[in-house]
């Protein structure tokens, strides 16, 4: 009987051993598609978990960042600046945006992809808006209710 109780609790210790061992196994995935930030408060940590660090924290939603990794409910991120770090899956959204990066005072917002057409707004730096698509070297863009096209080098959130 005693012979018995020990393998059984050898066979447990085994079981327990590899679903250990193969939890521990879990990957990093590696991505690359953009989101953007749920929440006007996101703490951005050194690594996939609430243990890690706070790198950075943003205070503003809808900034567009590209998921650069996937580990479990945890994605690593990179911003227009080029910081990387770690964000929960539940403050992210796949809802595009992006966001405007220039060194100029500002750039013109057109109705149609085309510098020739009519001027919409002018855009200033760090500006967000809900991305519509690209084609060839401009995105479309909305912001504050008006869809309009920007140079595709202007912004963040697109790849070039």
């Amino acid at each position: 009987m005693i012979i018995k109780n020990k393998i059984l609790i050898f066979t447990l210790f085994l079981l327990f051993a590899f679903e250990v061992k193969s939890f521990a196994a879990e990957k990093i995935i590696e991505k690359n598609y953009f989101a953007s930030l749920r929440s006007s408060e996101t703490n951005i940590r050194s690594g996939p978990g609430q243990n890690y660090p706070i790198k950075f924290t943003f205070k503003i939603k809808a900034i567009p960042v590209k998921v650069i990794s996937e580990y479990d409910n945890w994605n690593e991120v990179r911003d227009y600046q080029g910081q990387t770090g770690w964000v929960s899956q539940n403050l992210l959204t796949k809802k595009r945006t992006l966001m405007l990066r220039i060194s100029e005072p500002a750039v013109n917002m057109y109705n149609k992809s085309s510098v020739k057409s009519k001027i919409i707004f002018k855009l200033e730096n760090n500006v967000i808006g809900d991305y519509g698509g690209c084609a060839a070297n401009w995105c479309e863009i909305k912001i504050n209710g008006k869809k309009g096209w920007v140079e595709k080098a202007n912004l963040w959130g697109v790849d070039s």
